[in-house]
């Protein structure tokens, strides 16, 4: 046979894309087997009358656990957004007082509007609103 030479082992027959989930006895291959188990589980979780007690209790223990988990993640997530909240707070009450300072400095002969817009454009921000 030729080095250069193509062969393929596909099933005769099968179109691309689609999984061969049994074999031609009628069993399960292995994906077919997870397929299985996958279809199963997606049944009784629309079915709750097709679980056993124990599986319903183990999914009542996993939904407390998950709902556990979720506030105290929320607790942690409100201390940082409160840290943050106040630390840009402070940071806005310093620029004003820096701008208020630099402007009362500056604009002695000049006119307040003028003055203020004038600290904005110096450091950056928008002298208008959206």
């Amino acid at each position: 046979m030729d080095e250069n030479y193509l062969s393929h082992h596909g099933i005769l027959g099968q179109k691309w894309g689609i999984r061969r989930y049994q074999n031609p006895d009628g069993t399960l291959t292995d994906a077919g087997k997870k397929r299985a188990i996958k279809q199963d589980r997606k049944r009784a979780s629309k079915d709750r009358s097709l679980l056993s007690d124990e599986e319903l209790d183990a999914r009542i223990r996993r939904l407390q656990k998950e709902k556990q988990l979720r506030e105290l993640t929320e607790q942690e997530i409100n201390r940082g957004r409160k840290f943050t909240d106040e630390a840009l707070q402070n940071t806005g009450k310093q620029a004003i007082q820096k701008i208020a300072v630099e402007g009362a400095a500056a604009g002695v002969g000049v006119a307040t509007g003028v003055a203020v817009k004038m600290l904005l454009n110096k450091h950056g921000w928008p002298t208008s609103m959206p």
